[in-house]
């Protein structure tokens, strides 16, 4: 074969290569430009959690308190992005958080002397897990009912009960994923939080269905205070991407509205957030792996193709000499 003719075949691999990258980013959900106002979700119920991934500019609900474990992704326009689904089988799911790529899923609705926290890490748009990390956690004061979940720069989990006797329980540092491990009580909570969440400069957000209170995380003294003056369908709260307001959900026409967020704004750097590995259970010879994702689609399938194609290309340069 000619020089020129194997150019031209060099060539045209490599324009091949950089347009299949690009396909594959953008079908690998992109941050899409972030809505100037909040979005809407028309057709849909009220979503029993809503947490907020800032790197990858979009939002994931949890759709089912009970069945199979299931997320959607939205963009920040409000365009489904796809959804993550797992075997694990929740009872009473009420509470979904977002923390440093990693999604909580709390199955803690109900009176009961203890709840399970399920961590799914890395959820994509579009994939299927078999089972995410279960953390079963034991209230160290009987039965309780709750509907909202924390998670802090720390990886700490925090489960906020409602009804009489309300509080904020604390999980350890690294819950097992064998057994059983003890929440403790750090404070006391307003009676009828319906939700929670962490900001990213540290502060904590609480919803009751009429208000939303900023707390300090350290001293979990009240900072701020606003009126949810929407009549919702659903009873959520998250930091929405512009981070000075969060979201709640949903109003009479399925908008998911913003509030500003209440109390001053800190002055100081928040610090670093820590890094965690998580502990990955060992599964036995004979049997799957059950963090396993199955293969996800976007930039590792034009990544895989455009590798092949080049490659194809090199052999026939070689092979041609």
């Amino acid at each position: 074969m000619r020089l020129k003719a194997r150019n031209r075949i060099v060539t045209g691999a490599l324009v091949l290569l950089v347009l299949l990258v690009a396909i594959g980013a953008l079908l690998s959900g992109a941050p899409p430009a972030r809505a100037a106002e909040p979005f809407t979700l028309e057709g849909r119920d009220a979503p029993v959690g809503l947490a907020t991934d800032h790197e990858r500019d979009r939002y994931w609900l949890l759709d089912r308190a009970s069945g199979r474990l299931q997320l959607t992704a939205v963009g920040a326009d409000g365009v489904v992005q796809g959804r993550m689904t797992s075997r694990d089988t929740l009872s009473n799911a009420r509470a979904l958080a977002f923390w440093d790529g990693e999604a909580w899923v709390g199955d803690i609705g109900g009176s009961r002397e203890s709840v399970v926290v399920l961590n799914v890490i890395e959820p994509w748009p579009g994939t299927e897990i078999l089972n995410a990390l279960p953390h079963e956690l034991t209230y160290p004061d009987g039965a309780h009912d709750a509907a909202a979940l924390l998670v802090d720069g720390d990886h700490r989990v925090h489960v906020v009960t409602t009804g009489e006797g309300a509080g904020i329980y604390r999980a350890p540092t690294d819950p097992s994923t064998e057994g059983p491990s003890a929440l403790e009580r750090i404070a006391d909570a307003p009676a009828d939080v319906t939700d929670a969440t962490v900001l990213l400069d540290g502060r904590w957000v609480l919803r009751t269905p009429t208000r939303v209170l900023t707390l300090d995380p350290g001293t979990h003294a009240t900072l701020g205070e606003a009126e949810v003056t929407v009549e919702e369908r659903g009873q959520v709260v998250t930091q929405a991407l512009d981070t000075r307001e969060v979201l709640t959900a949903l109003g009479p026409a399925g908008e998911v509205t913003a509030l500003a967020i209440p109390g001053p704004v800190p002055t100081t750097t928040p610090k670093p957030r820590p890094t965690r590995t998580a502990v990955v259970p060992v599964a036995a010879d004979d049997e799957p792996d059950p963090t396993r994702r199955f293969e996800q689609t976007g930039t590792t399938m034009a990544l895989t193709a455009a590798l092949g194609l080049a490659g194809l290309a090199a052999l026939v340069v070689l092979f041609r000499r």
